[in-house]
Parts: C-alpha cells; sequence; structure tokens
C-alpha cells in the first residue's frame, strides 16, 4: 500500500502544529469546522470564527494566512486514512469472507455514517470540492482507494473460499459500500426530521450484499436473461 505523503506535501501553514501552539490551533480548527458546517465556505466569516474560537480575529493569521488555507487544513485534519495494515490484516484472517465484509461495513457505519464530523467531510466536499480539488484528490488517496482495496481483497477472499460467486461487483466495489453513502447523504439532508434506524439499516445493507455474492445465489437479472429468447433453460 502506497503511504501516505501528507505531511510531506502540505503547504507549511496547513502542517499540524507542535508544542505550544498545537492546542491554539486546534482551538481554531474547531472553532472553524463549526462555521464551515454550519455556512459553507462561501458563507463562512473569520469573525465568526475567532468569535466561536473567543480570540481575536487577528490571532487567526497567524495560524492560517487566508480564509482559503483555514479550509483546507479544517478538512485535513478531519480526514482519517484507512491504515495501512487492513489489507493485511483481511488477508492473514482466518474468518470467512462473509463475516470479514459485515465487520468491514460496520466499521463504515461507526466511523462515517454515524459519525456527524466526517458526514460533514462528505458535506464540504460534495460542495466545495471543484474549487479545492486537491482536497477530494487526499480523500480519495487515503480513504477511498484504500478502502476499495480492501473491498476487492474481500471479494477475492470470498471467491477463492467457495463463499462468494464471480459477480462484476469485483470490478465496481463501490456498490458494496453504495447503501452506507446514501444513509450518509440521507442523514445530511434530512436529519432528524426522517431519520434512520441505522443499526436496522446497517443488517439489512450486511443481508442484501451478503446475499447478492453469496455462492449459489441468483439475481432477478439473472433468472430474466434466462428466460429469454436463447436464454439458458433448466
Amino acid at each position: 500500500m502506497v503511504k501516505s505523503s501528507r505531511a510531506k506535501n502540505d503547504p507549511p501553514a496547513i502542517r499540524a502544529e507542535t508544542g505550544k501552539r498545537a492546542p491554539r490551533q486546534r482551538q481554531i480548527l474547531a472553532a472553524a469546522f463549526e462555521e464551515f458546517a454550519a455556512n459553507g465556505y462561501a458563507g463562512a466569516r473569520l469573525d465568526n470564527v475567532a468569535r466561536r474560537a473567543n480570540i481575536a480575529k487577528g490571532t487567526i493569521y497567524l495560524y492560517f494566512p487566508s480564509k482559503s488555507r483555514l479550509f483546507q487544513a479544517v478538512v485535513r485534519s478531519l480526514i482519517r486514512p484507512v491504515p495501512e495494515n487492513f489489507e493485511s490484516l483481511v488477508a492473514a484472517s482466518s474468518a470467512p469472507a462473509s463475516q470479514l465484509l459485515a465487520e468491514l461495513i460496520a466499521r463504515h457505519y461507526t466511523e462515517v455514517v454515524g459519525n456527524r464530523r466526517t458526514r460533514e467531510i462528505i458535506r464540504l466536499l460534495i460542495a466545495e470540492g471543484g474549487k479545492f480539488p486537491q482536497l477530494s484528490e487526499l480523500y480519495r488517496r487515503e480513504v477511498i482507494d484504500p478502502g476499495l482495496r480492501a473491498v476487492r481483497l474481500l471479494l477475492e477472499k470470498g471467491l477463492a473460499s467457495g463463499e462468494f460467486r464471480a459477480t462484476k461487483a469485483s470490478a465496481f466495489p463501490q456498490m458494496i459500500a453504495a447503501p452506507a453513502v446514501l444513509a450518509a447523504v440521507w442523514t445530511l439532508i434530512f436529519g432528524d426530521r426522517m431519520a434512520l434506524d441505522l443499526d436496522a439499516y446497517r443488517e439489512a445493507h450486511v443481508e442484501f450484499v451478503t446475499a447478492a455474492l453469496r455462492a449459489g445465489g441468483s439475481t432477478s437479472a439473472d433468472e430474466s436473461a434466462a428466460k429469454q429468447p436463447g436464454g439458458s433453460q433448466e
């Protein structure tokens, strides 16, 4: 797995501070997150960030030279890279692929769907990713790509053991996570007004995906194709 080059490539104004400056930087980032989450990039004001952090506006510029740099730092601070050893753990595990898949899905709900800060990162990337493509690239490199590789490995493991049948999902592993992505977007849009029972939804997600992948299973598309002229008949 490619190791993160995040710290090496980050501009000095975006790198995490250490020592005595670190607590103040975290204070500013926490306040800025709330401001960007509430108002988006365009509507966010540094005066409000300063007010939320209970500091003078000029203090922000000692750490971040502009609103743009502050926004980038907020997003970067909230992106949690997928552990670099996750794929090796999957490969070395003797647990059934279906169990590992259920655990991977459960982890997605804990760390993304049920985590407000992570959901807000998705909202900000959707809204502002066009203005800050480097942030979208960072999220892809450190979160999406490792996650997709882990799913592909799980599918290969299940196919090799006979648990799973061959499907096109290996070419599009995004489909395995799609219900969780929908749950995250649903929660972002509707909040508590139309809240999902995430525990029951997660169980349905696992059941749906496992049934689709299980060896010996068939999909409605398979059955429809078999009924077409020229289709295989048993």
